[in-house]
């Protein structure tokens, strides 16, 4: 790579004697502290246009967060302990519109690229939003009728709603230990890994896999069942209602009205098709502003760009029997899931986005405290960790 903090961290690994990063091993650790900010250079991606202002779109009024003492199942240690311990890349604080504290580790700083993973499908949620107001959709309309191809699916006759809360009655498993023949077809057709000879009847593209996921013998909308490729088919659907691209979309209707000043990009399969559930890749700052945007309701400066109605929908917590019925509830055993955002059930009403690998949004209303983390982590879901954040964001929102 020629890069010497990378050749030193690399040097002497006994589990990774080479480290030159691959699509064999760029989701493992430690290679991810160098890839999750280089995606763009392992993957086709193409960019999402930004504003490119010269301006800071919000104000910054540092303190220092650093020796805050984080209580834990008994134990206590400082905010910037646990911060490294976790792979922490970036890690912002927000107080009622004014950032307050900032952490930068590894290749990340405040401008650089880093993909977001699951977080993807939180902000393509924020974008369909827009376009469910600008055209009135029916949000009780089936896949098939948008997307004819889809029929023989699991999505041929479900709701845009249930695609939007995840549950699709279908058979796809989220195996990160990547074992699933499924999850394997999956990851292999979004370009994300080397393509397996191995695998029986390989789609060619993305969305020819959407095309033909299977259903499951449940029914639609009476369990939450969590499935990326959920995600992706809602920006194929954008695409056909827009008649655009989905990172021109994005870019159009929430990148540019925001004023986002820095480069991003989302990864591509080899037919073009964007990966809209995880593919994204913004700068700390950038993912910042979106977030504090979510928290003011979608108004920024004189206008509003993400409807009121739509983010109020999915903070609001309502009827959360699907999600409560899921096989395995680990987070959020009070909480909910809706249109890509998670309620978490807590006192204050937080409300986040989750990606794999350590990336969060933490939005507190009742404090006006918004945080953003990107990590580098080894683990794609470690729930002890998840909810050690968990306990950081309650307690930086007490400490205000």
């Amino acid at each position: 790579m020629g890069n010497f903090e990378y050749d030193e961290l690399m040097k002497g690994n006994p589990i990774f004697p080479s480290y030159q990063v691959t699509l064999d091993n760029w989701r493992k650790y430690p290679y991810t502290k160098w890839s999750f900010v280089n995606v763009r250079n392992l993957i086709p991606t193409a960019e999402i246009k930004t504003k490119f202002v010269n301006f800071l779109n919000f104000e910054k009024t540092l303190t220092n967060l650093s020796d805050l003492i984080v209580n834990h199942e008994g134990n206590s240690s400082k905010l910037s302990q646990i911060l490294d311990q976790c792979d922490t890349d970036a890690f912002l604080v927000m107080h009622r519109g004014k950032l307050i504290f900032e952490y930068f580790n590894n290749f990340t700083n405040y401008y650089t690229p880093h993909i977001v993973f699951s977080i993807s499908k939180s902000i393509t949620s924020l974008v369909f939003g827009i376009i469910v107001k600008e055209i009135d959709l029916d949000l009780n309309t089936s896949i098939s009728k948008i997307i004819p191809e889809t029929k023989g699916s699991a999505y041929e006759t479900a709701s845009i709603r249930n695609v939007l809360d995840m549950n699709v009655a279908s058979s796809f498993e989220e195996d990160y230990t990547g074992q699933a023949e499924i999850f394997k077809k999956y990851r292999s057709c979004t370009g994300w890994d080397i393509e397996d000879p191995s695998i029986n009847d390989a789609p060619k593209g993305l969305y020819e896999f959407l095309s033909n996921l299977p259903s499951s013998v449940a029914s639609h909308g009476i369990k939450y069942h969590y499935s990326s490729p959920n995600s992706d088919l809602l920006g194929w659907l954008i695409e056909r209602l827009t008649n655009d691209k989905y990172y021109n979309v994005l870019s159009k209707l929430l990148f540019i009205p925001s004023e986002l000043q820095h480069a991003s990009n989302i990864t591509l399969d080899k037919w073009g098709a964007s990966r809209s559930a995880g593919g994204i890749s913004i700068s700390p700052y950038d993912l910042l502003s979106l977030s504090e945007l979510v928290r003011c309701l979608g108004n920024y400066k004189q206008g509003n760009i993400i409807p009121e109605s739509w983010i109020n929908d999915f903070t609001n917590l309502r009827n959360n029997s699907c999600y409560l019925s899921q096989d395995n509830l680990e987070r959020f055993p009070n909480g909910n899931y809706r249109s890509k955002w998670y309620q978490t059930g807590f006192d204050d009403k937080e409300f986040c986005g989750i990606g794999i690998h350590g990336q969060n949004i933490w939005i507190n209303p009742n404090k006006e405290l918004t945080i953003v983390r990107m990590s580098s982590a080894s683990d794609p879901i470690n729930i002890k960790i998840e909810e050690l954040m968990f306990s950081v964001f309650k307690d930086i929102g007490n400490s205000i």
